[in-house]
């Protein structure tokens, strides 16, 4: 059971914005280029992982030939082209503002690089209810776990009371790193298989969150 929760840590792409629609989309126009096979939604979800280096190898990326920085930062230019295009998950503002409204602060620890991840939450108008939002310091998606790490060090709050919620298995090693507890979104970047094997509770939207902060799952 998941109460008395003072604090929760938000992932961001795939957890509160729906953008991984357009990561498929930009991947294929890559695969394209070199005449690799193409992926859904669903191949996705089964093949993205971090650090993001090992999800271009496993699509058929060869860095022998060619540098994954450069490829990295390229995808990256192309994002920021498109970076609007997404929107916020149907229950985001809802279950944000709900939080707020119990008393419980927010933060935002995401793989994007950090001056990115600034402006999206700016376009979204979402920056005043986050105490902070940190984000990595380069384009390469390898690990949060440092900056997530910095973050709880400036709570004030015991390990049991800080919740972390993502999509992905790297945001259930961020919580095992914190030492914190983890609910992890079906919706988002990797598929509800590959999250079922963390042990840690699942959700299939936003709002099912209030359940668990209320102590009535």
């Amino acid at each position: 059971m998941i109460n008395n929760i003072k604090h929760i840590i938000w992932d961001w792409n795939g957890t509160l914005v729906n953008d991984a629609w357009l990561f498929v989309e930009l991947m294929n126009e890559e695969l394209i280029q070199r005449n690799l096979p193409l992926i859904d939604i669903q191949k996705y979800r089964q093949h993205f992982t971090f650090p993001v280096k090992k999800y271009y190898e496993n699509l058929g990326f060869d860095f022998k030939k060619e540098s994954f920085q450069e490829v990295g930062y390229n995808f990256i230019q192309k994002y920021k082209y498109r970076k609007h295009e997404p929107a916020l998950f149907d229950d985001t503002i809802e279950i944000l503002t709900g939080i707020s409204e119990r008393g419980i602060s927010q933060s935002i620890i995401s793989a994007q690089e950090n001056t990115l991840l600034q402006e999206s939450i700016q376009h979204y108008n979402i920056t005043e209810f986050f105490a902070s939002i940190m984000g990595i310091e380069h384009y390469y998606a390898d690990s949060k776990i440092k900056i997530a790490q910095n973050n709880k060090a400036q709570l004030n709050y015991s390990d049991n009371s800080i919740l972390m919620i993502g999509d992905t298995v790297h945001d259930h090693e961020v919580a095992e790193s914190l030492n914190v507890s983890c609910i992890l979104f079906t919706n988002g970047h990797y598929s509800r298989r590959r999250l079922q094997k963390t042990g840690c509770i699942m959700i299939n939207n936003l709002l099912e969150i209030t359940s668990y902060l209320k102590g009535e799952k």
